[in-house]
């Protein structure tokens, strides 16, 4: 757990630095994410294609644009959310950090 928090501290440190590029998914990877997903806290995760860049959206909040990180791993550009998607049989799990509220 320690890693990973550690490895998303540096990621966004280079983000933040504007020294990181973006990581690249590719168009069928992509598909695998768009679409809604219900939250446990009650909310809907939507993440909605506009132009050729993901945003994401929770219940009544603006498009958040996405900022790609790692495969299918992203941060929103405000960086308040920390999205990773994991395509499975028939479904796509998503897990969500808040960063900051």
């Amino acid at each position: 757990m320690k890693a990973m928090f550690a490895a998303l501290a540096a990621a966004l440190a280079l983000l933040v630095s504007g020294c990181a590029t973006e990581y690249y998914n590719a168009p069928h990877e992509m598909a695998e994410v768009y679409g809604a997903y219900p939250l446990s806290d009650g909310d809907t995760l939507r993440i909605e294609k506009k132009g050729n860049r993901p945003y994401a959206r929770l219940d009544g909040t603006e498009p958040m644009r996405l900022t790609s990180i790692g495969p299918l791993e992203f941060v929103t550009q405000d960086q308040s959310l920390h999205l990773q998607f994991a395509p499975l049989a028939f479904t796509t799990e998503v897990t969500v950090q808040r960063l900051r509220y």
